[in-house]
């Protein structure tokens, strides 16, 4: 009598259907937000990424170069979301939210690629947010153009200053960043009425 284990068919391996490339970047990025906000950086490898996103670990090379292309392909992505909603946001508030997680993980990605050797000069080369913020600053808080660009790197400065170093100052969260942000707006506001000279 024949071993029933040995008749028996293995089920066929998961077939990966057919995919675009730009499907299959866009299930790579999105794989890859997914799996850094549950484990540190340099623990999340290619074929982690690619088995998530249901796509040959050999096209984050072929698509990207490698892992920290596609992580700065997340940034890029990031950092266009957050500048698109930066119009969105009412006025008298803050137009992002430095310490909303997902804002806190993109920039301690950046800090982690910038050690790792990874080019992320050409992140800032055109800084969508640097653009949405001088826009809002001369729309809505009527600030002179030229003004509005210095307040807009300086809310950022301010911004990363505080998402970076604000918990060794006590300020983990909106609550104990809201009297840093509110002498800004005072700031800004004075800047408005009374622009230098």
């Amino acid at each position: 009598m024949p071993n029933k284990k040995s008749t028996e068919k293995k089920a066929a391996p998961k077939r990966r259907s057919p995919i675009s490339r730009a499907e299959g970047e866009r299930r790579l990025i999105q794989a890859a937000k997914q799996l850094i906000r549950n484990k540190p950086f340099s623990e999340v490898g290619v074929r982690d990424i690619a088995l998530l996103a249901d796509v040959n670990h050999g096209f984050v090379h072929t698509w990207f170069g490698g892992k920290n292309e596609l992580f700065l392909a997340l940034v890029r992505e990031e950092l266009l979301a957050l500048a698109e909603a930066v119009p969105l946001a009412a006025p008298g508030t803050p137009a992002i939210n430095f310490f909303d997680p997902e804002v806190v993980s993109l920039v301690r990605l950046v800090l982690w690629l910038d050690l790792e050797g990874a080019d992320t000069s050409e992140l800032f080369s055109h800084m969508p947010i640097l653009e949405a913020l001088t826009t809002r600053y001369i729309e809505v808080e009527k600030l002179d153009p030229a003004m509005a660009r210095y307040a807009a790197i300086q809310a950022i400065s301010i911004g990363l200053g505080a998402n970076t170093f604000g918990p060794l100052l006590g300020m983990t969260g909106t609550e104990t960043v809201a009297p840093v942000m509110k002498l800004w707006r005072h700031i800004v506001g004075l800047l408005a009425k009374y622009p230098p000279t």
